[in-house]
């Protein structure tokens, strides 16, 4: 199993180190999030496109099934977008403590709902003691409003429900919106593995995402868009390294051990963001964190530990069925 599922362990490392650029890349640079994720989306579909040019034939024949990939596109450019702005607004590391948990339990409900895969009383355990550590996080930041980004091509106003002692901010929901539309992604990228490489998968949903993330970057700010690109392409280009790998890491892994396992284990980025960004502010970089760090990680070691749960239980299952 571990030979299996180290690339999807890769995944979450990039994926750590993705959200944390962004950070830097949106509050630093004042680059905004739908620039970075439309503009370095399709650059990595374009390149992927290109190497799957030179190792094989089939480039010209995923033309003809553009239709295939145009769900999981939706959902991905959807999910990235939120995702990146949702970084922007409330940081990188509660946006992961936030986004980690809901997205592997929508995921769990999606296979319950259309692969008709029954939720058993261990999973059930699993979800609630991450919904308990979901709520810890949430907890954990009473000013999670702060930190709007100023800078950004579509300017939403924060949105803030005070409920108890702590508020919901436009950027919290944003995570749990980026959860569940990266589940909605995983569930039509599993069907799509079956019938085409990683490679083609990658490319191709990239490829569309980041062009629709275009087309609404355009129909809003199009002089501001072409501004952008001329101005930050050497960065864009850079940083598109990071979600060609791994898109291309997430694939594989969905192939190799399934939606629901590689969905869990890539969880793991819930603590990984985090720890990065404790022992970077220890070392003088400025970070976003939760106003209560304890309580995060506390919420993120309860989330974690739900996730394991439920890892445990599909292992276990499938090894003894």
């Amino acid at each position: 199993m571990i030979r299996k599922s180290w690339i999807v362990f890769l995944f979450a490392v990039i994926l750590s180190f993705e959200s944390i650029l962004i950070e830097y890349l949106t509050l630093l640079l004042g680059i905004s999030p739908l620039a970075i994720s439309a503009f370095s989306i399709a650059i990595s579909g374009v390149l992927l496109l290109l190497i799957l040019n030179f190792v094989s034939n089939r480039q010209r024949s995923l033309v003809y099934s553009i239709k295939d990939f145009i769900p999981a596109s939706i959902f991905l450019s959807a999910g990235i977008f939120t995702w990146y702005d949702a970084v922007s607004r409330v940081g990188a590391s509660k946006e992961s403590l936030l986004a980690g948990p809901i997205e592997i339990i929508t995921v769990l409900f999606l296979a319950r709902i259309f692969l008709h895969e029954k939720l058993k009383k261990k999973q059930l355990l699993g979800i609630c003691i991450a919904l308990v550590g979901f709520i810890m996080v949430l907890l954990s930041d009473h000013n999670s409003g702060s930190s709007s980004n100023n800078n950004g091509i579509i300017n939403v106003t924060i949105i803030e429900v005070e409920l108890l002692n702590f508020s919901i901010s436009f950027g919290d929901i944003e995570a749990i919106i980026s959860a569940i539309s990266f589940a909605l992604a995983v569930f039509f990228l599993a069907r799509l593995s079956v019938k085409y490489s990683p490679l083609e998968i990658s490319g191709m949903c990239l490829l569309l995402s980041g062009f629709i993330l275009i087309i609404v970057m355009l129909i809003f700010t199009p002089e501001i868009s072409v501004n952008l690109f001329m101005s930050y392409w050497y960065i864009f280009i850079t940083f598109s390294l990071l979600p060609l790998i791994g898109t291309i890491c997430y694939v594989e892994g969905i192939k190799r051990i399934g939606a629901s396992l590689t969905s869990t284990i890539a969880s793991s980025r819930i603590l990984l963001t985090l720890i990065i960004q404790i022992v970077l502010t220890h070392i003088g970089i400025r970070n976003t964190l939760p106003d209560n760090v304890f309580l995060a990680l506390l919420g993120g070691i309860l989330g974690i530990t739900g996730i394991i749960i439920i890892h445990t239980h599909i292992y276990f299952s499938k090894h003894t069925s």
